[in-house]
């Protein structure tokens, strides 16, 4: 694997684990009505966007002209399986801790896709995607755009305040449709891998002046009232990207850090189960005295209890159908 693509993907995975430390620790303290507060949550939700640009960037850089024997189901197998897990024990979960039909909880985990590790199916999604384009060699010239302004308008409709998106938020998070901008440009950058690299470390002082003004555009946005902590944000789009560059610039200058590798391997596992870890860390760690000692505490003790299980669940029998394959590797 790439030396900067594990550190994308390591610095994603934190990301989402601090984010949602932050949200779970005013699920318990209650919203907190400070801006720089709230605009660092907004900044920490280039994670999920940046994660599904990752997935498909490597792909693309990977099998540029041939996919390999049994493409889908191999990520079936690793990909979704451990994600049906996963919501199976969430599930349980909601049916031993709040009294809910499991029944019912399984159609919103797994269907719906009502837990943190939703984002897998989108990216399976993408996955038969990207196998049609390789397997019918549809040309990039004309697909990229357009599945890219798709994107913008699906984005900008969900966006929109319209009654049936809103009613149906969770369900149209998890359609790969808005999600396309993010598909066409890792397929452009994963395609043009080498080049591009070359230019990032060349150019790599350029990339923190353009996270700057991505960071810029958005807290101009948030300043005049687009205060949705969301992924879905089309303004989101430039910081993702910048972000992204910037990483990748960097990564491959700066020196190589061993758990950097270690990280990337339990990434997967952490996506799947650390809401349901912090879920029950929460009312520990919000008894210390500040916010800031909350979610620090919150974000390391979750990484760390999630990061036990996994190497724990590791030593079972098919473990990779329960927490994905590359804690294996």
């Amino acid at each position: 694997m790439v030396y900067e693509w594990n550190v994308l993907r390591v610095v994603a995975c934190l990301s989402i684990v601090l984010l949602h430390a932050t949200t779970n620790i005013e699920s318990i303290n209650g919203y907190m009505d400070q801006p720089y507060y709230q605009f660092f949550r907004l900044l920490l939700c280039f994670a999920t966007p940046t994660f599904i640009l990752l997935s498909i960037l490597i792909l693309a850089k990977r099998y540029q002209h041939q996919l390999p024997p049994h493409f889908i189901g191999r990520r079936f197998q690793f990909i979704v399986i451990p994600f049906i897990a996963a919501g199976m024990l969430y599930a349980a979960n909601a049916a031993l801790h709040y009294d809910e039909s499991f029944w019912e909880a399984l159609y919103r985990h797994i269907i719906l896709g009502d837990f943190s590790g939703w984002f897998v199916m989108t990216i399976f999604q993408l996955y038969i995607l990207f196998y049609i384009v390789k397997k019918y060699q549809v040309s990039s010239i004309w697909f990229t755009p357009i599945m890219f302004l798709l994107g913008i308008f699906y984005m900008t409709l969900a966006n929109a305040n319209i009654d049936y998106f809103i009613q149906n938020e969770h369900f149209m998070r998890l359609l790969f449709v808005g999600w396309l901008p993010y598909f066409a440009l890792a397929y452009i950058i994963g395609s043009h891998y080498e080049k591009i690299a070359h230019y990032l470390i060349q150019y790599k002082y350029f990339t923190i002046i353009a996270v700057i003004l991505a960071m810029a555009i958005l807290y101009t946005n948030y300043y005049l009232g687009a205060q949705q902590i969301t992924s879905r944000r089309i303004d989101i789009m430039l910081f993702v990207l910048a972000m992204t560059f910037c990483i990748l610039a960097f990564a491959q200058v700066l020196p190589k850090l061993p758990f950097i590798l270690i990280l990337s391997r339990y990434s997967f596992g952490i996506f799947l189960i650390h809401w349901l870890i912090q879920e029950y860390l929460a009312p520990y760690s919000a008894l210390l005295p500040t916010t800031a000692l909350q979610v620090i505490s919150l974000f390391l003790s979750s990484l760390l209890v999630c990061m036990l299980l996994i190497k724990i669940i590791s030593f079972i029998p098919f473990s990779a159908y329960l927490i994905g394959k590359s804690h294996q590797k």
